[in-house]
């Protein structure tokens, strides 16, 4: 149980990160740069959920070992526990969708920021942009997920 109150730790402690850099550091620092920091911080809390959460699976159904790539856990977590906890196919689009941000901010040849949006390009110019009012969805969305998580694994104090 240690393994899972530790992992469910780290994720409480990288949305706590995300909180306070979209409610304390961009409202006065106003960096668009800094919500990819945020989307960076809720996808590691979401993945580190998802870990908990297969571990928990682990200890109680004996299912193998789910490997160390995110692409492992989540189909471990998609084919083993969403269908025994009867979770709907939408976050693991969402997960997947702030994974791919990240990797486009990362592969991207230009990015800027442009009235209080952040603009990835990538090398054909499809842009993603990410605005102060999206990303504070997507965290409310991923505090709700993360809490759904824990719950349903039973691992909340």
């Amino acid at each position: 149980m240690d393994s899972f109150q530790s992992l469910k730790a780290q994720a409480d402690q990288k949305l706590k990160v995300a909180d306070h850099l979209l409610s304390t550091t961009y409202s006065i620092v106003k960096e668009p740069k800094l919500l990819v920091s945020v989307i960076e911080n809720m996808f590691h809390a979401l993945d580190l959920s998802i870990t908990a959460v297969l571990e928990y699976e682990k200890s109680l159904h004996n299912i193998s070992s789910y490997g160390d790539s995110f692409e492992s856990r989540i189909e471990i977590f998609r084919r083993k526990f969403m269908p025994r906890h009867g979770l709907n196919h939408d976050i693991i689009e969402f997960i997947v969708e702030l994974k791919n941000t990240i990797e486009e901010h990362k592969k991207s040849s230009v990015e800027f920021a442009k009235k209080e949006k952040f603009v990835i390009s990538d090398n054909d110019y499809n842009l993603r942009t990410l605005d102060l009012e999206d990303v504070k969805k997507r965290f409310v969305k991923s505090k709700k997920y993360v809490e759904e998580l824990f719950a349903l694994a039973k691992l909340e104090n």
